[in-house]
């Protein structure tokens, strides 16, 4: 019986990432996966039924940690400003990330042909930040730092303020990759610009 390993599973992982990012996800075959990761195809399929699968299983990878880390910028004794600053940096980093902007761009263009993998990409990518956001933004509601009624809701509007046109203008190849210090006054403009929307509760801060 052959002993399946994290290390080889990362390794199909990104080598079918790489050929995806390179050739669109309708070029690639499950024959040029396992070349490009120097092993067999019967290997291959020990540990991937599809080429869904492993599409599916390199979103997860692509943003592995980072969603995880959205929600770790809220500490109860600091401001409403100071915990969004934080998430927005936290959101613009992930965002703006080249290999998150190539994952954009692929489906994108692989979309109309294959929807299940936007839906793939969504629901592990998109999905996954917004609820993140909420969550910390349902913290700041609990505990009276703004005011709204619907973390969700909010999410959006903070997540849309934030990322702009950085995005697009980052696929489109027409700014260079952002500085730390570029992303952080993005965020606080962002914040500022949020806040007015949701007010900090005077009376209960």
């Amino acid at each position: 019986m052959r002993v399946k390993t994290v290390e080889q599973r990362h390794e199909f992982i990104n080598a079918a990432g790489h050929l995806f990012i390179q050739q669109g996800y309708a070029a690639v075959t499950m024959e040029a996966i396992a070349a490009e990761a120097g092993k067999s195809k019967v290997t291959l399929y020990n540990y991937f039924s599809s080429k869904e699968e492993l599409f599916e299983a390199f979103v997860v990878q692509a943003g592995a940690g980072a969603v995880e880390e959205l929600t770790k910028v809220y500490v109860e004794a600091d401001s409403a400003r100071d915990i969004l600053q934080r998430l927005g940096l936290a959101l613009l980093r992930l965002v703006s990330r080249p290999d998150v902007i190539a994952l954009d761009r692929l489906i994108i263009g692989e979309a109309r042909r294959y929807p299940e993998l936007a839906r793939i990409f969504f629901e592990n990518g998109p999905k996954r930040t917004v609820a993140a956001l909420a969550e910390v933004i349902a913290r700041c509601m609990d505990s009276g730092k703004i005011d709204a009624r619907n973390a969700e809701l909010a999410a959006l509007h903070f997540k849309a303020i934030c990322a702009g046109d950085l995005i697009e203008n980052l696929m489109w190849g027409t700014i260079a990759q952002p500085t730390k210090e570029k992303l952080k006054k993005i965020s606080d403009n962002a914040v500022k610009v949020f806040l007015d929307g949701y007010r900090i509760r005077r009376m209960r801060r």
